[in-house]
């Protein structure tokens, strides 16, 4: 029995550039999302169904024609509260600013996806346990990213 060897945790890293000072330019410096506990990215493809009937032989069931719409890409990402990030994700979010996230596919083999890019805006940022009566609390974050024009695939060489 062959048995499938699984991604654990640092196999895939979430990256972003979050020093807005270095665009409109390509970034150079990705650096790595402290405090991630969980990350998603969704890849969401619209479906248009539209029904049909048989142009000849009026007797036949209607069939409905499915056809792909547009591409919404996100991403959640569950952390703990990094003071080295806190001040960035509040100006992301506060200022609006649309900012370069990169996944990387550690391993990937010679012709698989190793970067997946897009340019991230942060419509949702949260915070939570701030103030917790809790005596070793961590105060959590949880961002909900949209890709402005989707992600693009780069292939490991």
């Amino acid at each position: 029995m062959a048995t499938p060897r699984l991604h654990k945790r640092g196999d895939i890293v979430v990256m972003v550039a979050l020093d807005p000072t270095a665009l409109p330019a390509s970034p150079t410096y990705y650096t790595n999302f402290c405090g991630a506990t969980g990350i998603s990215l969704n890849i969401e493809n619209a479906i248009s169904e539209t029904n049909v009937g048989d142009c000849e032989d009026w007797t036949l069931p209607i069939q409905t024609v499915l056809d792909y719409g547009a591409q919404t890409v996100g991403m959640t990402i569950n952390a703990q509260l990094a003071r080295s990030n806190r001040d960035k994700l509040l100006r992301w979010a506060k200022d609006q600013l649309i900012l370069p996230v990169r996944t990387f596919i550690v391993d990937a083999a010679v012709g698989e996806v190793e970067y997946i890019d897009g340019m991230g805006m942060l419509p949702t940022l949260g915070i939570e346990n701030i103030g917790s009566t809790e005596q070793n609390a961590v105060v959590t974050t949880t961002l909900n990213l949209r890709f402005q024009e989707g992600v693009e695939f780069t292939n490991a060489a």
